[in-house]
């Protein structure tokens, strides 16, 4: 409903705009009629504006009573243009001094609104026009006749070509519009993913992690039988792989390990890098034992992991604290995650550590 009513508003607003080019038209005829360029009187000419006026009026009144919904044409496009090119014409007509600008800048004026024709109501407008034009052609002599057929070929390219210009210029902008927005898109696009990853791992950051964590812990009060796992993890000794290998050899490892999170977890859970080496691990709909087999999975594959083909022996490994969702505020399960990472890693480091009083302390495979 809303949008229809929109659209009625959009026509009364295009009929007003076409009645305003067609009012600056007969401004000018007026003014050319004060300096004695038209034989019309005045009180002819105040008649002609009236009528001019009525048409447009009775085009609003069939909007505003919806009459227009009934038409294959809603927007009353072709009836429009055909008034306002009538009103040009037979203005023009009374005009005798500046006749060719009065005409043509009437035609230009008006000439906005036929880009909401057809190709066939397009033919029919500038048909029209010309037949009208032709039809007010009487009583010249032979130099009038030279100069109305100047004229009246000026006023056929104008009525013919403007149409076509105007949408080939139209069609541009449309090109350059969409070429535009694509490009717009893709920015955002970016703009999106820099707002929910890191920018050197490729993994998500803390910002997603937490609306990531508000999901999941919504699921879990929502469903009782529902539970999510967390895993916080520390490389152990990081800054010596920086001071060895330098920070680009640093940074390689951190992409690798956010690729080694990536590969061993499902596309329903969330790896995230939330500090310099520092990775968060959800596993949702997984158990506290489930997420144990999980961690330790990441161990070995860190075994693995060559950290400089230079020094092919040489190792990391991690600190990792694990525990389950317990209906708390998610920030509660988050701090009991980081304080049973800071106890694997206060212990003596590459340790799994689960925070619950059952569970203890577990050893991961060293390099």
């Amino acid at each position: 409903m809303e949008e229809s009513v929109r659209a009625q508003h959009a026509r009364l607003y295009r009929i007003g705009t076409l009645g305003a080019a067609v009012g600056i038209h007969l401004v000018t005829c007026w003014m050319v009629l004060s300096i004695g360029g038209m034989s019309i009187s005045t009180v002819g000419f105040l008649a002609l504006v009236s009528l001019a006026a009525s048409g447009f009026l009775l085009l609003g009144v069939a909007v505003l009573l919806e009459w227009n919904l009934a038409l294959e044409d809603p927007g009353l496009s072709l009836p429009q243009m055909l008034w306002a090119i009538s009103v040009v014409v037979v203005s023009a007509h009374f005009v005798t001094t500046l006749k060719p600008v009065v005409l043509l800048l009437g035609a230009a004026l008006i000439l906005i609104g036929a880009n909401r024709l057809d190709r066939r109501d397009q033919v029919i407008f500038a048909t029209f026009g010309l037949l009208l034009y032709l039809g007010s052609l009487i009583q010249l002599d032979q130099y009038s006749w030279m100069a109305e057929i100047v004229l009246l070929i000026a006023f056929a390219l104008v009525l013919v070509f403007g149409p076509v210009l105007y949408q080939f210029e139209m069609s541009m902008m449309e090109t350059v519009l969409l070429n535009k927005n694509r490009e717009l898109r893709t920015a955002l696009d970016r703009i999106k993913d820099l707002a929910v990853t890191d920018e050197l791992t490729g993994v998500f950051n803390r910002r997603h992690l937490m609306e990531y964590l508000a999901q999941q812990k919504a699921l879990a009060d929502r469903r009782p039988d529902y539970r999510f796992s967390l895993c916080y993890i520390d490389l152990d000794f990081f800054k010596r792989v920086n001071d060895r290998f330098g920070h680009a050899g640093g940074d390689e490892v951190l992409k690798q390990v956010a690729n080694i999170g990536k590969s061993i977890l499902r596309e329903v859970d969330c790896v995230a890098r939330v500090g310099g080496e520092e990775f968060v691990m959800v596993l949702a709909g997984t158990a506290q034992d489930d997420a144990i087999t999980v961690a330790n999975r990441l161990a070995a594959r860190l075994k693995a992991l060559t950290v400089s083909p230079l020094e092919p022996q040489y190792r990391i490994t991690a600190s990792i604290g694990v525990t389950e969702y317990r209906g708390e505020d998610i920030q509660q399960t988050i701090d009991r995650a980081d304080r049973a990472l800071y106890q694997a890693k206060r212990t003596g480091r590459n340790k799994l550590v689960v925070a619950n009083q059952e569970a203890p302390t577990r050893a991961l495979t060293s390099g």
